[in-house]
């Protein structure tokens, strides 16, 4: 039980909010291989973790660190026939106990690095090969969301390896194409996306693309060569 309190931290006399610890409190379950779950969750082992003192249990995927997109229900439909195209979870979660959820790898992520694991590998982005491509994360657009695509920008990161001078690029687009697009330099320590704290991005002096076509695009970046990484 929670008493309120005044702005002076007296007591007042009213109750401001009731909790159950055994509802409130509990544990959670990370990502289990394919098929522990109707090992782990049975009623004798259930009964041995309530014995233990947890209450309600929470479980889990790591997709996200996959780059893979997490549904939490099996049942739903893909975009495509066959069993292709991208799937969405189905909003209403039946009548059947939901026991097995699944993160379906996608072939064209959203990223070039994966944080989550080595072997499944990454989009293509600079294979020098223009019959494959990288391609933005498609649960992040509007229709998924339900906001404005400003709201959730996307963005890649082209390493060179060293400080180079540059200005200007080429962009070899497919189709869909970004039309609008920002053009940025890091300045500050050696990793930027796991330490962004330690420097900050900086726009190219002529680089603000609100009106881009697509094909094969020269940006110009600055007047005069800009040293970058």
């Amino acid at each position: 039980m929670l008493r309120g309190h005044d702005p002076r931290g007296r007591d007042t006399d009213h109750v401001a909010n009731i909790i159950r610890p055994d509802r409130a409190l509990g544990a959670g379950v990370d990502i289990l291989p394919y098929g522990d779950s109707d090992k782990l969750f049975t009623r004798p082992m259930i009964e041995r973790i309530l014995s233990a003192g947890w209450q309600p249990i929470s479980y889990r995927q790591n997709t996200e660190l996959h780059a893979q997109a997490w549904h939490w229900n099996p049942h739903g439909t893909w975009s495509k026939g066959g069993n292709r195209g991208y799937f969405v979870g189905d909003a209403r979660p039946g009548n059947d106990p939901i026991t097995h959820s699944y993160g379906y790898p996608l072939p064209r992520r959203g990223v070039t690095r994966d944080d989550g694991t080595d072997v499944i590998g990454y989009s293509r982005l600079t294979d020098g090969d223009e019959s494959t491509f990288w391609k933005s994360n498609p649960y992040l657009a509007q229709r998924f969301t339900g906001d404005p695509d400003a709201a959730h920008p996307q963005w890649i990161i082209l390493d060179l390896g060293s400080e180079q001078s540059r200005s200007a690029i080429r962009i070899a687009w497919a189709d869909p194409y970004a039309t609008e697009y920002l053009v940025q330099y890091w300045r500050g320590g050696d990793d930027p996306e796991r330490k962004p704290a330690d420097g900050a991005w900086i726009l190219f002096p002529r680089v603000r693309i609100d009106d881009a076509h697509g094909g094969n695009a020269l940006v110009q970046l600055a007047r005069q060569p800009v040293r970058a990484r």
